[in-house]
């Protein structure tokens, strides 16, 4: 995904001085969030000991270049602390040290650095999720469907549904990754409006 080690410290490094909105002026300002979307996940490397959860607060901001669409960016921030898991028991576990560690990283953010159209209705959408304060690449393929280009303010511009994967013990959250396994498939599910 990202071989090259130079390029990605330099990506890194850009990240923390500037962000893409500051290159993208002409660009359509759209909206995203947990008011109509979702974002899913399952943790495990098989079917027998797959588990699934949900972040219940998370905002976004896209920005849409039709002209280029290269121009285009997308940053998503996260409450960690809104993850919902199927028992009570298990949400107050995901919240702890061992996992996601809410009261001393309470955000998790995702920051796109490279936008490419794959097909007719189709991006890859690479970039980098800080979690736990570790940053560490990440690529998302993603829909776009229902577009409504004249579609008014506080109308659905358009529906994305971005998928992507990623290895929890990255980010140090190795407590049985033995047991369970080691990826999390995320799928996030939201209209974007103006």
């Amino acid at each position: 995904m990202w071989p090259d080690v130079a390029r990605r410290s330099f990506i890194v490094g850009t990240l923390a001085v500037a962000s893409p909105w500051a290159s993208v002026q002409a660009a359509e300002p759209l909206t995203i969030g947990a008011a109509r979307g979702t974002i899913n996940f399952a943790i495990g490397d098989s079917r027998l000991f797959r588990t699934t959860g949900t972040f219940r607060d998370w905002q976004g901001k896209v920005r849409v270049d039709e002209a280029d669409v290269p121009r285009s960016a997308v940053e998503v921030t996260v409450r960690t602390g809104s993850i919902e898991m199927l028992d009570e028991q298990q949400t107050t576990m995901m919240k702890n040290d061992d996992f996601f560690d809410v009261e001393r990283f309470p955000e998790m953010l995702f920051r796109s650095v490279q936008i490419e159209r794959t097909g007719e209705s189709t991006l890859k959408v690479q970039g980098f999720i800080t979690l736990r304060g570790i940053t560490r690449p990440m690529t998302l393929d993603v829909s776009v469907t229902d577009r409504r280009p004249d579609a008014p303010p506080g109308k659905r511009y358009a529906r994305f549904r971005g998928t992507g994967s990623l290895k929890r013990s990255e980010f140090g959250m190795t407590k049985f990754v033995d047991v369970v396994g080691d990826t999390v498939d995320i799928s996030i599910t939201t209209d974007a409006w103006r």
